[in-house]
């Protein structure tokens, strides 16, 4: 795979990159160093920021996801009687087979095959708890449904080197001499815990920092800019519905690059082609945009997730605020390819605008 040089065609063969590995499936979505050793290595080859791929991955694979969620409820417990009683499999081997998240196949089995009549009333809560502690909630043999318990294996009948599996959380080689009376259920979710590279509670714990760490360095930078701003917390403490991350008491005005996007068909599949038109006059290559908000995303704008997900939120913000700004911190698609809500949404990626223009008509920043 040669690395491509125009952002087009870079965003292009990243695309199809991604595409590939959800739809194959194999060891790099259930194997940890596998996924960081293929991340490596296509981040090199496409010339494509790690961080980015990571996040343009997990957004592609989320798709997925959604659109198999449906059937993996629908043949659980068909999956479940023929794979994890009736030969044995393990449940990252199941998630293998179906192509689907091991800790999501984890959820599922913890489902059907725990007995829920000792258990709290709250189903979905000790669900949530079995999936973030799975020797403590899920170790004895008590918990297994009666259908289900006879293909049970404890920990203790096993050998020491079968029985050896390390905590995903902790990081620590858990034995049978610690749990003697660890269930198969337990174990078999830990491991498929320890394998998922996209989901589980360490990667939503993890994923939630980021979000606020960037949010953190966004009111950090317009503090330091001396940029008066409110944040979402000040915004819900007023009873705001549906707040940006950053509202401006007066809006401000940033520098955006004067595009024009014009659409045509024009192969045989009848795929719609953008062509971007840049003024040619050097002063006229930016304009100055009026921006009431700030929209943080600790994530790689690709066009679906800014589609589908990113921009009818940013419109939400227009109705109440005015125009704003999104900012992808890794980065996004080709910005003639990203929808603007009719003018009223801007999108800049990595960093905020090194520009500001307060309604003085006083400029902050490094440069003008």
């Amino acid at each position: 795979m040669s690395q491509t040089n125009s952002p087009a065609s870079r965003y292009d063969a990243t695309e199809k990159w991604c595409n590939n590995i959800v739809k194959n499936g194999g060891n790099v979505l259930f194997d940890i160093e596998s996924f960081d050793y293929e991340i490596n290595n296509a981040s090199e080859e496409l010339g494509f920021p790690v961080e980015s791929l990571n996040s343009f991955l997990r957004n592609i694979h989320l798709k997925h996801v959604k659109r198999n969620a449906g059937a993996l409820k629908n043949s659980a417990q068909h999956l479940i009687r023929k794979y994890y009683v009736g030969m044995s499999m393990s449940i990252l081997n199941i998630s293998k087979k179906i192509n689907y998240p091991p800790s999501m196949v984890a959820r599922t089995v913890i489902e059907h095959v725990v007995s829920f009549d000792g258990a709290p009333t709250n189903r979905r809560k000790f669900v949530t708890e079995a999936i973030r502690d799975p020797i403590g909630k899920l170790s004895s043999p008590t918990m297994i449904s009666e259908t289900y318990r006879g293909s049970e294996r404890f920990l203790s009948s096993k050998t020491e080197e079968e029985s050896t599996i390390k905590d995903p959380f902790s990081g620590k080689c858990i034995c049978h001499s610690e749990h003697n009376e660890t269930t198969r259920l337990a174990i078999e979710v830990m491991e498929a815990l320890g394998a998922d590279p996209l989901y589980g509670p360490r990667f939503d714990k993890e994923r939630n920092f980021v979000g606020v760490e960037y949010e953190i360095i966004l009111e950090q930078n317009l503090r330091t800019m001396g940029i008066p701003f409110e944040t979402e917390d000040q915004l819900r403490i007023r009873g705001t519905a549906r707040t940006p991350d950053i509202l401006f008491p007066c809006p401000v005005a940033i520098r955006v690059p004067q595009i024009t996007v014009m659409k045509s068909i024009s192969n045989s599949e009848g795929d719609r082609l953008e062509s971007q038109l840049h003024t040619e006059a050097k002063d006229q290559e930016y304009v100055w945009k009026m921006v009431c908000w700030i929209d943080s995303k600790a994530l790689f704008g690709d066009v679906n997730t800014h589609q589908t997900s990113v921009l009818p939120q940013a419109e939400a913000y227009v109705h109440r605020f005015g125009p704003g700004l999104v900012l992808y911190w890794f980065g996004h698609a080709p910005i003639e390819r990203l929808g603007d809500g009719h003018g009223d949404v801007a999108v800049t990626g990595w960093n905020i605008p090194q520009v500001f223009m307060l309604p003085t008509g006083e400029f902050i920043g490094s440069s003008k």
